[in-house]
């Protein structure tokens, strides 16, 4: 019985964890007008949330990452591309991203409470989301590769 349940558990608790809905929060954009999370959701395409930092290099190898394969892209994809740079260091971050020319839009989260919702604890930290906003994929960490997965992912989840 003991194994049975242990069974069940590991079965369900991924299960949960990729239904979780996108929660509603306001974050910002470069200018500093309010975004909310729920206007992600359009109920058409799905979309990935990618966390990262100006002094995160792994998240930046992401963002180049993506710039490069851009042009590749047989169709529009939505990412976003959320900055967890604190107050002190914000303006850094979006000059970095003012000169970046990444192929995503980029939102500000500087009191991390998206993050926070997201349970974001070590960055680049990537999330995919059906067209209802319902999380279908989340990726920790960055390796060469990883860019050509979450565009397969977002791109066979219409």
């Amino acid at each position: 019985m003991k194994r049975f349940l242990i069974a069940a558990i590991s079965v369900l608790l991924p299960l949960t964890v990729l239904a979780q809905q996108i929660p509603s929060l306001e974050l910002s954009d470069a200018k500093g007008k309010a975004v909310s999370t729920a206007s992600l959701v359009d109920g058409k395409t799905p979309f990935a949330v990618t966390f990262w930092a100006s002094w995160c290099r792994p998240c930046r190898q992401e963002l180049e990452a993506l710039t490069d394969s851009a042009e590749d892209w047989k169709e529009p994809v939505r990412i976003y591309a959320v900055c967890v740079d604190d107050a002190r260091s914000i303006s850094r971050a979006k000059a970095l991203a003012a000169s970046s020319g990444w192929p995503v839009t980029v939102l500000y989260d500087v009191n991390s409470t998206f993050a926070k919702a997201m349970d974001v604890s070590s960055i680049p930290h990537v999330f995919v989301f059906d067209k209802d906003g319902k999380r279908i994929y989340s990726h920790l960490g960055y390796i060469p590769g990883d860019e050509d997965s979450l565009l397969k992912i977002l791109t066979q989840s219409k």
